[in-house]
């Protein structure tokens, strides 16, 4: 690892475990309750695995896991395909509040399981794509193209990329 890289895990909170595990057991619950209880036999648990498995994992896969800084690049780091934001390229970072997340309007994402990914809009903020594994500590980070809210971001990390900011003409 390079001197000049700074990396930050993201955590998850509570809230995020509460929601994952919810999820499975209700899974599991109306899984077993068709079997037993309906007497539709082995068809319902093959669907339900059929269909929530592969979510489970694809939402596993694009959790994000770490904030690495190098010298150019702000990289969300997941399982699956990382997202690399170039540090020239942002214009603003603040930090904002959960009400952002929680009244936003999911138009592509995941509310939850093993994190909050995806596509939202709120009325204040835009669009944006979320990477959060908790409602706290929330940064909203603008490039020309793109917004992004992102979690688990620490004091010298917000300092790092409040000096990468573009000055305004």
């Amino acid at each position: 690892m390079a001197a000049n890289m700074y990396i930050v895990l993201m955590k998850r909170s509570a809230g995020v475990w509460l929601s994952t595990i919810a999820t499975m057991l209700t899974i599991l619950f109306v899984g077993v309750f068709l079997y037993f209880f309906e007497d539709a036999g082995w068809l319902p648990l093959v669907v339900l695995s059929l269909i929530f498995v592969p979510l489970m994992v694809v939402t596993w896969l694009q959790a994000p896991q770490t904030l690495m800084i190098d010298r150019n690049t702000l990289t969300i780091g997941r399982r699956m395909k990382p997202v690399s934001i170039s540090l020239g390229d942002i214009v603003r970072v603040e930090r904002v509040e959960s009400k952002v997340v929680r009244r936003a309007m999911r138009t592509v994402g995941n509310g939850g399981l093993w994190a909050y990914t995806g596509r939202y809009y709120h009325r204040e903020v835009g669009n944006y794509q979320l990477f959060a594994t908790d409602m706290r500590e929330l940064l909203l980070i603008e490039t020309d193209k793109q917004k992004y809210v992102i979690s688990s971001v620490d004091t010298h990390m917000y300092r790092m990329l409040r000096e990468c900011v573009k000055p305004t003409v």
